[in-house]
């Protein structure tokens, strides 16, 4: 499912780079009101996918409060629990990431030009953003197939439990390269022409609006470290 011409990629990109800045320095009011506005804008682009989020999230905010912290202190326990705190801090950057997975390769790119970035750099910022959604569903086939094998992880066993997902998608991740080489010659999207698009990419106020949001956490931030 496509993301609505509602909100542009480029101020949900700029709220990512501003978040991204801010994420490991702002307080935990600022941290919370960056969730919130995360979760109301996924919630009104893509309302099933909040929901999942949602559910991630409380998942693993529970981890952390409700499970005893001591048990986190030593061996790959402690490095788990440190992971889940990291993605905790970066959940609204998460959040941005997925809308931005819901629009075309194309509008993306084309957002991109927009701003006169190099055209490489369009591509490579298109490509992993559409991408995500796509790798996501190759993880629910890997664990279909792993079921279908009898082959289950081992929480005791990391490192294996790692190597039943990361070999399939190494080779998943060769497969993917050559297709896109094979397209992007065909869509001839390296040729030195000037580039247009069919749909309207311009700003409207939605776009300031969440822009100008960004900003004041900026400015809170930096307000409170000075």
């Amino acid at each position: 499912m496509k993301v609505e011409m509602q909100i542009k990629p480029i101020s949900i990109g700029i709220l990512m780079i501003i978040y991204t800045s801010i994420a490991f320095f702002s307080t935990m009011i600022v941290y919370w009101l960056m969730l919130l506005f995360s979760f109301l804008l996924v919630f009104a682009i893509k309302k099933r996918e909040s929901i999942r989020l949602f559910a991630f999230y409380i998942i693993l905010f529970a981890i952390i409060w409700l499970v005893p912290s001591e048990i986190f202190y030593y061996g790959w326990l402690g490095a788990l629990y440190t992971m889940v705190l990291i993605v905790l801090k970066l959940f609204p950057i998460w959040i941005l990431a997925v809308i931005l997975s819901g629009f075309s390769t194309s509008t993306i790119i084309y957002s991109l030009r927009s701003i006169h970035l190099p055209n490489y750099l369009c591509i490579g910022v298109a490509i992993f953003f559409r991408f995500i959604p796509e790798y996501r569903e190759y993880l629910s086939e890997i664990k279909e197939g792993l079921k279908a094998r009898n082959i289950s992880i081992n929480i005791f066993r990391p490192i294996y439990s790692l190597e039943l997902y990361l070999v399939p998608m190494i080779y998943k991740a060769f497969e993917t390269g050559e297709t896109l080489s094979c397209a992007l010659i065909t869509k001839g999207i390296e040729y030195d022409c000037k580039k247009t698009s069919y749909q309207d990419l311009s700003f409207t106020w939605k776009d300031y609006g969440v822009i100008l949001v960004g900003l004041i956490f900026l400015g809170v931030t930096i307000c409170q470290k000075l």
